[in-house]
């Protein structure tokens, strides 16, 4: 596993620690530096000039390239796709289910929801 990773996720490896758990902290931590670099620049636009470009697309490649460091890959393409197929026919199945509550249905699903982080069990969605 040596040599697929970089330094920092080898050394959590050999010291037992999970690489990938390595790589989310270390992104998380980039994300919250980036979110100070982000209100620091809002009062001084020349503020933190080292951390360079904080867009997302830049972001994102930074957060990507620490996993593949850490020795994260992608799935297979395969599974990817079927993964999404499985998303869409459920999307389509909550988006006909939705459709058919009445207004007042439709309110106290969603309030209840957005409260609980589910759906009253009178109102729940096809699986």
């Amino acid at each position: 596993m040596g040599d697929d990773i970089d330094a920092l996720a080898a050394a959590a490896y050999a010291h037992g620690e999970d690489a990938i758990d390595v790589a989310v902290e270390r992104i998380a931590m980039m994300i919250e530096v980036r979110d100070e670099v982000l209100k620091g620049r809002q009062e001084n636009p020349d503020s933190f000039p080292a951390f360079g470009p904080t867009d997302k697309a830049v972001i994102g490649r930074r957060v990507v390239a620490s996993l593949l460091d850490a020795g994260w890959r992608p799935p297979p393409h395969d599974k990817v796709e079927d993964a999404a197929n499985r998303s869409r026919g459920y999307s389509a199945r909550f988006n006909q289910w939705l459709d058919r509550l009445s207004p007042e249905q439709r309110t106290n699903a969603l309030e209840h929801y957005s409260k609980n982080g589910e759906f009253p069990p009178d109102l729940r969605p096809p699986i």
